[in-house]
């Protein structure tokens, strides 16, 4: 039986995501001139739904049974709790950012995507889970269209075919996984069954999670669309659906060996196209490529707190990369490194900021980048996965010139661009300020959020300010710096140029355009020659009709009276007969 309608939304009203979702709403209401009062009411949701969060501990609640199933529509345990709590912070920064944004629906899809977010890490049954699925992929496809041009539109469609594709697929893994337990509860799925045999239902879910996380080949509507959102839509995006990726994979897949080389691949590739890229807000969104690689292949090793840890630091980080290249965006009117350059003199605190950020996100000892990217790098030395190793360093050292070099250098130094902009409006400096001091906080005093990983054991016996640690960071450090002065000097490194680079969508775009022309043309051939055949045959039953109906055909000749007459008299007798045998 269903469960009764006081049961069902008194769980929907305890979910903090459903109440973040409703308060969006409620706020969307608040009409022009009342964008303060918006906000505010936006930041008030937030910190309520961060404290009901917190002090509802660990454990499950909502649940609920529906048709005979179990639903268990929230739950936190210490995977859950980790993204949660990041969750809530990055939103709150966004609308501190975003202070200066007018529009409604950008607002709203500003709370309701985070919130979506939200309901998806800490969902305790797949049914759940694909519920926030699919509302993270309505209300994120809301901040692409944000713009309102025929490109972000264009963009905003093969967005959401991608999110689509993704949620049809988790659904499809869900109906085969209960298929075969009949159970929706969402807890570790893997790849293979216990005998080696490959686990299609897995399989299923693992393409979906992928999809989402950005895995090669399926990578690039990060970098369509993204850059095409407005400038706070872009950081909001950043963010949240790649992680809700990453803590789904975290949650289904720990220690799935595939992840190893998928993640893998996925920190290298990024590298070379962020380096010749000429936008910085996608050399950024190349970086989120590069950085959930790090993730994917901390969750195929095993190493969940080096996952989630380096998660949380991410999307900080790197959220305070893009909120500082953001504003400079916002006083210059463009992202390209062609046409940005010497604004170091008229906006030094943004520069500062965004320097911290890049520091970070290089892993310089005392930022948070080091005190979780080198979990993940010592579970590959603890895997003895030689290549793996040299792999993820080679990435780290790729990490410093697109993100930790590339995007401060080029958009505070290189050139002079003869702008002089005021530097970023007080919220936005508030803003990024707030994400610097964590960067460098918990950099230095990691302890508050180790006590968030959700393998305390494991975390007890990591030390990152070991001499190893830091000997081993530094020298790739400065290594990596010498290779990028020697580059510049000698003029080796790649020329900003305005273009449009392609990467894995080459295929769709050069061949796979091609394709679709050619079988569109054999489409119109094939619809032609059956057009030209229907249209045959109605000529000739047309014909047929004219020549019994036309002015020469049989039914116009003259007809005498007698014969009339009988055809009454016929007609009279038929009705008597029908009106005797009634």
């Amino acid at each position: 039986m269903g469960t009764t309608q006081p049961d069902f939304f008194a769980a929907l009203l305890g979910n903090p995501a459903v109440l973040l979702t409703l308060a969006a709403g409620a706020a969307a209401f608040l009409g022009p001139g009342r964008e303060s009062v918006r906000k505010a009411v936006m930041l008030a949701a937030l910190a309520g739904s961060f404290l009901f969060t917190i002090n509802l501990g660990l454990g499950t609640w909502g649940n609920l049974t529906v048709f005979g199933e179990t639903i268990t529509l929230l739950r936190i345990d210490p995977l859950a709790r980790i993204f949660a709590i990041v969750f809530h912070i990055a939103a709150a920064l966004n609308i501190i950012y975003a202070w200066h944004e007018k529009d409604r629906a950008q607002d709203f899809a500003s709370l309701a995507y985070p919130a979506a977010a939200l309901g998806g890490v800490t969902a305790g049954d797949l049914l759940t889970l694909f519920v926030w699925w699919e509302i993270a992929a309505i209300t994120s496809v809301l901040l692409v269209w944000a713009p309102g041009t025929r490109a972000t539109f264009l963009a905003g469609m093969r967005y959401l075919v991608i999110q689509v594709l993704s949620g049809t697929l988790l659904l499809a893994g869900v109906v085969l996984l209960y298929r075969e337990t009949g159970s929706l509860a969402f807890n570790a799925i893997g790849l293979h069954h216990e005998d080696g045999s490959l686990h299609i239902a897995g399989l299923v879910m693992f393409l979906a999670f992928g999809i989402k996380s950005a895995f090669p080949l399926f990578h690039n509507w990060v970098q369509d669309a993204y850059p095409k959102s407005t400038l706070t839509g872009t950081i909001i995006l950043a963010i949240f659906t790649t992680k809700l990726a990453v803590a789904s994979l975290a949650r289904a897949f720990p220690g799935e060996e595939a992840l190893i080389y998928i993640g893998a691949v996925m920190t290298i590739f990024p590298i070379f196209f962020a380096l010749i890229e000429n936008d910085l807000r996608k050399v950024l969104c190349y970086s989120i490529n590069n950085q959930v690689g790090f993730m994917v292949c901390a969750i195929g090793f095993g190493a969940i707190n080096g996952a989630a840890g380096y998660a949380f630091g991410n999307i900080i980080f790197e959220g305070l990369l893009f909120m500082a290249l953001g504003a400079a965006v916002y006083r210059t009117g463009t992202s390209l490194a062609t046409e940005l350059g010497g604004l170091y003199r008229t906006m030094p605190k943004t520069m500062i900021l965004c320097i911290i950020g890049a520091l970070s996100i290089s892993a310089f000892p005392g930022t948070l980048g080091f005190v979780t990217k080198g979990i993940i790098i010592d579970a590959a030395g603890e895997a003895h996965m030689f290549w793996i190793w040299l792999t993820l360093l080679f990435a780290s050292a790729g990490v410093l010139e697109h993100a930790g070099i590339k995007i401060p250098f080029f958009t505070f130094f290189a050139h002079d661009s003869g702008k002089r902009p005021d530097d970023a409006p007080v919220h936005m400096l508030i803003a990024m300020s707030i994400a610097a001091s964590m960067c460098i906080g918990l950099g230095l005093f990691p302890g508050l959020l180790y006590g968030l990983m959700p393998d305390q054991e494991a975390i007890s016996h990591y030390h990152p300010y070991t001499a190893y640690h830091i000997v081993e960071q530094l020298q790739l450090l400065v290594w990596a710096t010498i290779a990028f002065g020697v580059l510049k000097v000698m003029k080796w490194y790649p020329a900003e140029v305005p273009s449009t680079n392609l990467d894995a969508d080459w295929f769709y775009r050069v061949p796979g355009r091609g394709l679709l022309m050619w079988a569109s043309a054999a489409t119109a051939a094939i619809w032609g020659l059956l057009w030209k055949s229907f249209q045959a045959r109605v000529m000739n039953v047309l014909a047929r009709v004219y020549s019994v109906h036309g002015p020469e055909g049989n039914l116009a000749r003259a007809w005498p009276i007698g014969f009339m007459a009988l055809a009454v008299a016929a007609m009279l007798a038929f009705a008597l007969v029908f009106a005797l045998l009634a």
